[in-house]
């Protein structure tokens, strides 16, 4: 079962208390100045290691702890909890610098039921008021809909909402600290046995990494994949010569690592888990082309650039670039002759 941290703070968080959590784990992923969330799934934590790292912060700490993300940030950014929230839901547990809210196994949704609709922050102040126009005032209201109902009252979004009112959030923890690299992990309920499966979730994987990557404005120079059965992990790493953040170029280079990975397998093998790491990070940066200064190339750099431009197309299309026969000399003065100078009017 996971267990999702989030850290909130009455002031700013600083690279100490972040480096603070990488003790701990490596799945870091800062939310805004003031948040973060931290995936302690199989991490053996206990309260003096909670309030050694609550004590990094300047402030006043508030963590929730459930096995969603949603629920463990709705648990630590409620101030106080309604008095109808049943104590055998959660456990409370305070000290002088903060406390921790943690939702016991199974039971997010009875927590979140008595909550008002403003504390499911996905949920839009337009979505908010046509649903209190409809009636309804807390989580449990929504949650007890049919899902059906929500999606004829907010569109396609209505079935997300319902998912998350019931307290399900399947959105992993993305490490994005340190700046330079991003995490990914996902550890399997049940043990997957077919490529396709695997490559179902490295498609998801992608499509929320390239997110991550067009909101920092960055792009990767290098991907690395680590499968893992049962006790036995097996990487394989590709170096991208441009970097690249498009989704579809994600999804190709994963599915090239996985297939090369599992090309070493023998017989049927049982994924149990999976690591995409995405490090060497940069700033994505445009610049304008100089179309009105003549540089000449020697024939030195001729074949470098040529070699540097083949790389980028071949990063950016894996598979597709192929290589014909050299031209010879003569075929291209030939090439370079116009017949229609010499000819006379």
């Amino acid at each position: 079962m996971r267990r999702i941290t989030f850290w909130f703070s009455s002031k700013p968080l600083s690279d100490d208390f972040y480096n603070a959590c990488l003790d701990l784990t490596p799945l870091v992923e800062p939310s805004d100045i003031q948040g973060v969330y931290l995936d302690l799934t199989g991490c053996r934590i206990n309260r003096e290691q909670i309030t050694r790292l609550g004590s990094c912060a300047k402030g006043y700490i508030r963590i929730g702890m459930a096995a969603s993300r949603l629920a463990a940030r709705i648990a630590a950014v409620t101030p106080d909890l309604p008095s109808s929230t049943r104590p055998k839901d959660y456990r409370l547990h305070s000290w002088a610098e903060g406390k921790l809210i943690e939702i016991l196994p199974q039971r997010e949704a009875p927590f979140l039921a008595s909550l008002p609709l403003e504390g499911l922050y996905p949920l839009r102040p337009v979505q908010i008021k046509k649903l209190r126009r409809a009636g309804f005032s807390c989580i449990g209201d929504i949650a007890a809909l049919p899902s059906y109902e929500l999606v004829r009252m907010l569109g396609e979004e209505g079935l997300h909402i319902s998912n998350l009112a019931r307290g399900i959030d399947h959105t992993p923890v993305i490490g994005l600290y340190p700046p330079s690299r991003m995490l990914y992990q996902h550890n399997f309920e049940s043990a997957l046995d077919n490529e396709l499966s695997v490559q179902q979730i490295l498609h998801q994987a992608a499509a929320q990494l390239a997110a991550q990557l067009r909101r920092k404005n960055s792009v990767c120079q290098r991907i690395s994949l680590e499968l893992q059965r049962d006790s036995y992990k097996d990487q394989a790493q590709r170096s991208l010569q441009a970097g690249s953040q498009e989704e579809q170029f994600l999804r190709h280079v994963l599915e090239g690592l996985s297939k090369s990975i599992m090309a070493q397998y023998e017989t049927e093998c049982r994924i149990t888990g999976l690591t995409i790491i995405l490090d060497q990070l940069a700033p994505l940066s445009w610049s304008q082309p100089d179309l009105f200064s003549y540089h000449p190339i020697s024939s030195a750099e001729e074949k470098p650039r040529l070699d540097h431009a083949l790389m980028r197309l071949e990063n950016r299309f894996p598979g597709f670039l192929t290589r014909g026969v050299a031209i010879a000399r003569r075929e291209q003065v030939l090439a370079l002759w116009d017949p229609w100078r010499t000819e006379s009017p």
